[in-house]
């Protein structure tokens, strides 16, 4: 009756993209941004990332169709989880400390990050179609790595003013810009990383919900 996939080898992804839109509303929903709401979304959004492959692999019976259905769902996902949501939540900054950003700088900093972005999802797809059998190693910073450095460094906010600490939020940008396309290889992590990391974004998300207070 519907065109699409729906079931549970895609229901974690899907769940990614629930968390993304509320973390949007969050920002765009209100008359005063929060931020930290947000930050929180974009967190639980990277952890459902990180376990959507696992528990699509762990599904019997997966077609062919199926397996490029993931792919390309999950590089759809991506782009708005990790590439769109971190961009909105930098102009709820803005509002929220009322630090005017530059425009040029701005749009600058933004579009290169969108651009790398796309581009290194384009290239791992690729990658992902030409390999056989599961990817051993990514080219280049995986754009759900955002979900991780935004959050973190969200926390200067608390100990930097706040024009200081937008411009900072806007030069990560770049920097993340530049990693995206990088032609360096990074071993895809084994159970332990996939410990370690959800660990640090319970850590995180919890000295986040702490300080929720301040907003």
């Amino acid at each position: 009756m519907f065109i699409g996939k729906y079931n549970k080898s895609v229901i974690i992804t899907y769940l990614g993209v629930v968390s993304t839109m509320i973390g949007i509303y969050f920002i765009v929903g209100f008359a005063y941004p929060k931020i930290t709401g947000a930050m929180v979304c974009l967190m639980i959004s990277g952890i459902c990332d990180m376990f959507d492959g696992k528990v699509a692999r762990m599904c019997k019976n997966r077609t062919s169709e199926d397996v490029e259905y993931g792919i390309q769902i999950d590089s759809l996902t991506d782009m708005i989880s990790f590439i769109a949501f971190p961009i909105v939540t930098l102009y709820g900054m803005s509002i929220y400390f009322d630090v005017a950003l530059n425009p040029i700088a701005t749009v600058l900093a933004v579009s290169l990050f969108t651009i790398a972005g796309i581009s290194r999802l384009a290239f791992f797809n690729l990658t992902a179609n030409s390999e056989e059998g599961p990817v051993k190693y990514y080219s280049g910073l995986p754009v759900t790595m955002t979900a991780m450095i935004f959050p973190a460094i969200y926390l200067l906010r608390y100990v930097l003013s706040a024009s200081l600490f937008v411009s900072i939020y806007l030069g990560v940008f770049l920097l993340i810009s530049f990693l995206f396309v990088y032609n360096f290889k990074i071993k895809k992590p084994k159970k332990t990383w996939w410990y370690a990391s959800c660990t640090v974004a319970a850590i995180l998300m919890t000295i986040i919900l702490i300080l929720l207070k301040v907003k």
